[in-house]
């Protein structure tokens, strides 16, 4: 009877960290995700930080400051100005692109067939289908439109809890840059595992991590911009709009960004700007379309690479749950699953007597 008197107290005890962590998660739901885009800011801003202390005197507290700041008006404050653009012309293309589609299907004569030139191949096809298609491209334009100014107005308006949210992310990245090595000890010396694979799934989420924001977020950033210009240039409405509808689309390997932008050459061609559809389908096809060929390998290194199939999922799933900042936290939980797993295997082949 007293050889289980230890397991109880065991039991009890997880099951009183379990529930108080719970309670605890569930009283700051609200700040869960401006505290995981801090920790990934500082995931990457750390080095940046410990470069800078030893020119500031070996003073942690003021690099983390000057960190902070530095992160505050290079980063954060241009990416609100730009939210601000991008809502404007979401809003502009979702007020004007669906009624155009739906003049076009009301149109006795306007139909996709019109609207495209004849030599292009398959339209003998798409006729009997011609108003479905055009309706649902209506659609498809008013749901980005919305959707997204749907997640971005609260930036733009100024609300109270995005500016909470705002003054939280900044103080934990300062806390974070000041204890966050410290935070990680803590948090891997209670899990019941051993040194060497506490090493390891520290080391794993941190290549995963980084393989995921280098090599899918800067190259979407990247490849979004290069299309928006070609759309600016171009003439287009909305480029900002479409460059970020791009840049989000570029997660689905080899035809995200051609989602939107072959669509935009068939329209200069349709409506007789010849020059300016080859002009932006060769750009988009050559510069934007092999981006990501030359650019990944650059950029992610020898980190772990997430699949591509696990990236859309949980870019789409983190969308679906945090709202906007589900882009950026939906693929980093993503990839600390797959180093968990990683683990999980490791240890059991060990277990077992196998070899990898």
């Amino acid at each position: 009877m007293n050889e289980a008197v230890p397991r109880y107290r065991l039991i009890f005890v997880v099951a009183l960290a379990l529930a108080i962590t719970a309670a605890f998660l569930w009283m700051i739901a609200g700040f869960i995700a401006p505290l995981i885009l801090a920790a990934l800011f500082t995931f990457f801003l750390l080095p940046v930080k410990d470069w800078l202390s030893p020119r500031l005197g070996n003073r942690d507290a003021l690099a983390g400051i000057v960190v902070t700041l530095l992160t505050l008006f290079a980063i954060i404050i241009p990416m609100l100005g730009l939210t601000g653009l991008l809502v404007a012309q979401a809003v502009s293309v979702s007020e004007s692109v669906a009624p155009w589609v739906q003049q076009q299907v009301a149109d006795s004569e306007g139909s996709v067939s019109r609207l495209l030139p004849d030599w292009l191949p398959g339209l003998g096809v798409i006729a009997p289908y011609e108003a479905q298609i055009t309706s649902k491209l209506g659609e498809f334009a008013g749901l980005v439109g919305g959707y997204l100014i749907n997640s971005l107005s609260r930036v733009t308006q100024g609300t109270l809890l995005f500016f909470l949210g705002l003054f939280v992310m900044l103080y934990a990245v300062l806390y974070f840059l000041r204890s966050g090595p410290a935070l990680v000890e803590d948090f891997l010396a209670c899990i019941p595992m051993s040194r060497k694979d506490k090493t390891m799934l520290a080391e794993q989420c941190a290549s995963v991590v980084r393989a995921t924001v280098k090599g899918t977020f800067i190259i979407g950033i990247i490849q979004g911009g290069l299309a928006g210009a070609a759309f600016a240039a171009a003439g287009l409405q909305g480029a900002v709009f479409w460059a970020a509808v791009m840049a989000i689309l570029s997660i689905v390997p080899g035809v995200g960004a051609a989602l939107v932008w072959v669509p935009a050459v068939l329209y200069l061609l349709a409506v007789g700007q010849t020059w300016q559809g080859i002009a932006l389908a060769a750009w988009c096809a050559v510069v934007v379309g092999t981006a990501d060929n030359v650019l990944r390998p650059k950029l992610v290194g020898k980190d772990t690479k997430m699949p591509d199939l696990l990236i859309l999922l949980s870019t789409l799933g983190g969308l679906s749950v945090f709202g906007i900042v589900g882009i950026v936290i939906g693929p980093v939980i993503a990839s600390i699953f797959i180093s968990v797993w990683g683990i999980y295997r490791s240890s059991f082949s060990e277990a077992l007597g196998e070899t990898e």
